[in-house]
Formats: C-alpha cells, sequence, structure tokens
C-alpha cells in the first residue's frame, strides 16, 4: 500500500493523525472505489506480477466480495475496522539477504559501515537501489513510533476493545519488548480469548510467558520464516543459527494445543530454490508427514525483488538443472495437495526466460558485486563456499 495522504497531499502519520482519519480518507476510499471497479491499483502491481506468473498472491488471502459488500459507493466503510496488520516498526535482529531497510534496521547500518571504508559501492547501491536492495531512500531510518507511550496505550486499547483478527509483522516482533508488553496488555485486560493472532517471526526468539498467554488466545499461528537447512538459512538470515531455529519450532510445537498451528513461509530466491525439495522435506518431517489445520506451508513469499535475489536472472542451462533436480522428486510430493501443484509450479517456471539475456547479464554481474562485497566484511560463509555449482554457472555466463 502506497503511504495515505490527506487532501493538501501530506502523509498521515500516526503521531498527528487517528486510525478512523486514515481508514475513511479520501485516499483509501478512492483506492476501494477503483478496487471494486477492477481498476489497477499500482501499490497491487506485485501481487499482479505473482499472480501471472502462476503463484499465490497476498490479496488472494482476503475475502475481497466480503470488504466490497460493506462498502459505501463514495468508496468510505462505517464498520471499524476489526482485523489489523500490525508492523513493529523495523527494529530486527538479521540482516536477510532479500530483506531491505524498512523491515530490518540492521541492514542499512551494515551496508552504511561498509561504505565507510567503500564509497564506490554504497553510491552503486543507491543507484541500483530496487535491483540489489528493496530500499535505499534512508539506510539509517529507524520506525520507532512504538516507543511514544501515547500511541502505545491508543494502539494497546484499540486492539483490546476492537481486533479479532491481528497479523502481527516487524521488524522482527520477538526482539521488541512492546510486542511481549501488547500481550501483558490484553491478558490484563482478559481479552486474549477474543483474539486470533498471526505472528511472522524468524524463530531466533520466544518468551516462556507464551506458555500461559497461547492456550488464553482464541487461535494462534506462527508464520516460519525458514528459507532452507542447516547453514543455508543461516546465511540467506544472518547471523540466525539453524540449531536454535529448530528449538524455538519445537517449543511452538509442543505448546500448540487445539488452537495453534505453525506454517512454514520460505522466501522462494536465487540462494535456495535449488535446495527447495530438501526444505519441504524437512518440514514433512517435522510434521510427521502431515500438512493439516494445524501445520501449513505457504507460497506467497516468493522473491521477486530485490531482482539480484530473483531466481529468474540465473543462466538458463543452471535453471533446467535445478528444474530437474527438483523434478525427481515430484512423485514424492503426489500425496501432498498442498505442495503438489506449487512445487510443480515454481519447476515450470525454472523452464521459462523472463529476462532477455543482457537483462540476466547485467542483474549476475550484481549479485557477484553485492554478495561478494557483504560477505567479505562479514568473515563467514560464501554463496561462493556453499553453492559451487551456482559459482562455477555464473563464472561460465559471464565469460
Amino acid at each position: 500500500m502506497h503511504d495515505i495522504e490527506n487532501k493538501n497531499g501530506h502523509r498521515l502519520n500516526i503521531n498527528n493523525d487517528s486510525l478512523g482519519q486514515a481508514w475513511n480518507s479520501d485516499d483509501v476510499k478512492k483506492t476501494r472505489s477503483k478496487m471494486i471497479r477492477g481498476e489497477d491499483i499500482p501499490a497491487c502491481i506485485k501481487c499482479v506480477e505473482q499472480e501471472e506468473r502462476g503463484y499465490a498472491s497476498m490479496r488472494e488471502t482476503h475475502d475481497m466480495q466480503k470488504n466490497f459488500a460493506i462498502t459505501k459507493e463514495d468508496g468510505s466503510v462505517d464498520i471499524n475496522p476489526t482485523s489489523m496488520e500490525l508492523h513493529f516498526g523495523n527494529i530486527c535482529n538479521l540482516k536477510c539477504k532479500m530483506c531491505g531497510q524498512q523491515y530490518s534496521n540492521q541492514i542499512g547500518k551494515e551496508l552504511l559501515e561498509i561504505g565507510k571504508t567503500d564509497k564506490d559501492f554504497l553510491e552503486w547501491i543507491y543507484k541500483e537501489s530496487g535491483n540489489v536492495n528493496i530500499w535505499t531512500n534512508n539506510l539509517s531510518v529507524e520506525y520507532k513510533w512504538f516507543r511514544n507511550k501515547k500511541n502505545k496505550n491508543k494502539l494497546f486499547e484499540y486492539v483490546s476493545r476492537n481486533i479479532i483478527d491481528l497479523i502481527v509483522i516487524g521488524g522482527e516482533p520477538t526482539v521488541i519488548p512492546e510486542f511481549w508488553e501488547l500481550f501483558e496488555y490484553l491478558d490484563h485486560k482478559d481479552t486474549l480469548k477474543n483474539l486470533s493472532i498471526t505472528l511472522t517471526t524468524n524463530l531466533t526468539n520466544v518468551n516462556p510467558k507464551l506458555i500461559n498467554w497461547l492456550p488464553k488466545l482464541k487461535k494462534w499461528t506462527i508464520w516460519a520464516s525458514v528459507d532452507g537447512i542447516g547453514e543455508r538459512t543461516e546465511y540467506i538470515r544472518y547471523p540466525s543459527n539453524f540449531e536454535k531455529v529448530c528449538e524455538n519450532l519445537k517449543f511452538y510445537k509442543d505448546n500448540m494445543g487445539q488452537n495453534g498451528s505453525i506454517v512454514l513461509s520460505p522466501a522462494i530466491q536465487l540462494l535456495n530454490i535449488d535446495q527447495l525439495d530438501e526444505l519441504l522435506k524437512w518440514w514433512l518431517e517435522f510434521t510427521s508427514g502431515k500438512l493439516n489445520n494445524q501445520f501449513g506451508l505457504s507460497w506467497l513469499a516468493q522473491v521477486s525483488y530485490p531482482t539480484i535475489c530473483n531466481y529468474d536472472i540465473l543462466p538458463r542451462e543452471y535453471k533446467i538443472k535445478i528444474a530437474n533436480k527438483l523434478e525427481s522428486s515430484l512423485d514424492f510430493f503426489k500425496q501432498q495437495d498442498s505442495i503438489h501443484a506449487n512445487y510443480r509450479n515454481q519447476i515450470e517456471n525454472l523452464r521459462k526466460e523472463v529476462y532477455t539475456e543482457e537483462e540476466k547479464l547485467y542483474h549476475q554481474r550484481s549479485f557477484i558485486r553485492y554478495n561478494d562485497t557483504q560477505d567479505k566484511h562479514r568473515k563467514g560463509n560464501t554463496w561462493r563456499s556453499l553453492l559451487p555449482e551456482l559459482e562455477e554457472a555464473l563464472t561460465k555466463s559471464l565469460k
């Protein structure tokens, strides 16, 4: 969604504007009306692109007809929202390869640190923007609106009184104290029982108090951001620890009860597409081979941007090799309806060419420059050591 503006073209801000002002602002009313008429919305471009490739999109997860039915002719809605996607700023403990500063304050810090000794690299980062990093407007920005006591209290009260479906995104919510304060507040108000909560987390942290809070919720779902097995996910979601991630996954599994569920949500991209079959088999092993109401799998996090994380830029020969590898496990997933069709779609898309050869070469060079520089700075595993076949394919492609 684009930034919501008032009649004067000024962006609405939680410090100055109420939720009600945003909910039925002229900007939002126009957007609702356009969606009802089926007109193109610039903010929907990512969903449109994903749907055209046969992938599921975020907008398909919502009951749009139900929303349209309660929308008045002028685009306004009289009913206050009972569902909320709450972004707890950009405070995070990881620097994921496909992420950007608006979701992790650590990414910009690292790029600025590299730029102290490599100014050309930093200038290149700003110039390339969406190609190598999905957002570079202000690499030092930190969103901490929730630390304003007035805003926090107003939010907590609204959630307690009105919200029945809450999606929480960061940053990484589990490293933000105010996220746990929200649980404390709702528990004190005895309104956890009215709430279905979905938490998107990198699984690096849990709170022992969840043992008491989770059973009180109407429903809870963990969207587990795990992108590979072992060193692969540790590289992509640097500096996570796979053993700790598995330990925290088990924590949620052990405390699942009748109201809990866990959904694996890998960010499918250039750095893990070759391991997709192994990741899914690992997940099936964790779930004892059953994907149901309590153990799920999401295909929504298909990485298109930054472009250097998009597997469409890979050399054709290497993509076909991966497609053949994944296809060898296709029969294994035949009995898993929630896996088979989407898994096959990944194979089919690997066999397609989206970019011209010139475009692919440009992005391949960018991939190498960005990751070589970042890997040198981090002094740990490198993409070259973890994916030697990819290194060989790119070297051959760029000769």
